[in-house]
């Protein structure tokens, strides 16, 4: 017993101590403040316990909110059920609505922890303390869930319990609330170790749980009887039935003699499931998809023709990788375009029949802002850095020689260049479009309409081609297992869809703002340019 509080002493401060840091290294990431803090302060004891007790404080009042955020929702369930299905005032004693709300309360965690009753779950933190600080598994897995266990008691169970109780005057509410609530937590501990000794037994024993802590209660306030279902679980006998079944639990639980087996074989699984789950996530990561879904059909095809025999270095292995994706790109074009080219004679058909061919010239130019979300869709840029880095990148990154600023210009001009041919198929498709509306009104646009309409779709091209590229120079976020590591790429990631879609939403109107897209997406590339120069030799490169 001594040996399990030495050890439950050590895991607490470890996990106070990782606590402590993490918070400290959150602080240092801020912006402007962490600049100021410098990375000796991991070295001040007297600092770190400081952070600590505020970690630990952070905890407590976390698990605390939850749990009272828990029971509120409760009072919620309980005034909703009395209005809405009993068509009843909300009672005016606070003892009977406590008493409902703590029901609700305990059926609600008692058909939660019972979805997966047969599964043990190991904290993988518990599991790295036991192998960093070489301690038995066992012991610190058995350490960890304890006191996971008496913390989940105390800030979800016997606070809110404690304060209702006394606020309502009925110790019932706590006693028997807290037995129905230990007993459900028991549950999780109780069933994954009656199960490794009885497979076929442990279906009898969910089915039990279920139809007296779920099923009873539900059906009984179906039935309008709420009364009786109060009368029966905040009773002297049901406190003494709950409380007794709490104890042969918890004895089962801590006397348990296959602990290391069941462990082990937990530990296993768990390992697998997460390695499982994480290549499934990388796979089908948003980030990656189209990268990897293009791995599958790559030709071996090579560059050829006159200018193929001049092409060396990291120049002949772009090309190559491009030559060998060509098919893939091209199938790719051409259901984007089929798609675009659908949809806009498809919008010209229905101009033609349905508005009698009158062309509202000024509303018209509320297009341009129509345009910028669809080349965001219908962009090659984030598919080519996908497969850039998927299939040449993540190897090639390595090699000191590809990192040279002479070799990361030539190859970033010349990745822009294949993508701004396959961006400008999608550009002039939409132009050619536009050009229709001569065959289905008399109300021909205006010549300003189109040149502005052509500086816009070349600024649109110029700006998707260049800017999922030039965020990948400058943060390259992939690691070599395909995670992305760089908060900032993910934010930029996600806010073009924002700032798109919110484009789309403005009804923009007049020449104005097309002007502006194309003037700003020229000063874009070229200061992006500069910017790739100097900053790529330190940025492109596999992170950590």
């Amino acid at each position: 017993m001594n040996r399990l509080a030495q050890l439950t002493w050590f895991f607490y401060r470890v996990k106070v101590t990782t606590s402590a840091n993490g918070l400290l290294y959150f602080l240092r990431r801020i912006p402007f403040v962490g600049k100021l803090i410098s990375p000796a302060v991991y070295g001040f004891l007297g600092v770190k316990k400081f952070f600590a007790v505020i970690a630990a404080i952070g905890r407590i009042l976390m698990r605390a909110a939850f749990g009272f955020l828990v029971f509120a929702l409760s009072f919620l369930g309980s005034d909703l059920y009395i209005t809405n299905y009993l068509h009843q005032p909300p009672l005016p004693a606070l003892h009977t609505s406590a008493m409902l709300a703590a029901t609700v309360w305990l059926v609600a965690f008692s058909a939660l922890r019972g979805l997966f009753p047969s599964r043990l779950s190991v904290e993988p933190e518990a599991l790295k303390t036991a192998d960093q600080f070489g301690l038995s598994r066992q012991e610190t897995i058995h350490v960890s869930a304890v006191s996971s266990f008496f913390a989940g008691l105390l800030s979800q169970g016997v606070l809110p319990l404690a304060i209702f109780a006394a606020m309502t005057q009925n110790p019932w509410l706590f006693l028997n609330g807290l037995g129905f609530f230990t007993l459900t937590m028991i549950w999780q501990q109780f069933t994954p170790r009656w199960g490794w000794q009885h497979q076929l037994r442990v279906r009898l024993g969910g089915v039990i749980y279920w139809l007296a802590l779920v099923a009873a209660p539900l059906v009984l306030a179906i039935l309008r009887q709420y009364q009786q279902l109060l009368t029966i679980l905040f009773s002297p006998l049901a406190a003494v039935i709950v409380w007794l079944l709490v104890g042969l639990g918890t004895y089962y639980w801590l006397t348990f003699k296959n602990e290391p087996a069941l462990l082990t074989k937990t530990i296993l699984d768990q390992k697998a499931a997460l390695a499982e789950v994480s290549e499934t996530k990388n796979k089908n990561s948003e980030y990656f998809s189209t990268g990897t879904a293009m791995q599958k059909d790559m030709t071996l095809d090579t560059p050829k023709g006159p200018q193929a025999s001049r092409l060396t270095g990291s120049n002949y292995l772009n090309a190559l990788l491009f030559t060998r994706y060509r098919k893939q790109l091209r199938h790719k074009l051409a259901i984007r375009a089929g798609l675009v080219a659908l949809a806009g004679i498809a919008v010209l058909a229905a101009f033609k029949l349905f508005s009698n061919g009158r062309l509202p010239v000024k509303d018209l130019t509320e297009v341009y802002g129509f345009l910028f979300f669809i080349m965001y869709l219908a962009s090659f840029g984030r598919p080519i850095v996908q497969m850039l880095f998927v299939n040449c990148d993540a190897a090639m990154l390595y090699y000191p020689f590809y990192r040279q600023r002479r070799t990361i210009l030539a190859g970033f001009f010349y990745r822009f260049w294949r993508t701004f041919l396959l961006n400008s198929g999608i550009g002039a498709l939409m132009f050619v479009l536009f050009l229709g509306l001569y065959l289905v009104t008399p109300d021909v646009p205006p010549i300003a309409f189109y040149l502005v309409l052509a500086l816009e779709l070349l600024g649109l091209v110029l700006f998707f081609s260049f800017h999922e590229l030039f965020m990948y120079y400058l943060l390259q976020p992939f690691t070599a297992d395909m995670n992305v590591v760089s908060p900032l790429y993910k934010f930029v990631y996600g806010a073009m869809y924002w700032v798109s879609w919110m484009v789309l939403r403005s009804n923009l109107q007049g020449y104005g703002y097309a002007i502006v897209i194309g003037a700003a997406a020229l000063v874009y590339v070229a200061v992006g340019t500069v910017i790739i120069y100097f900053k790529a030799p330190q940025t492109f490169r596999v992170r950590n």
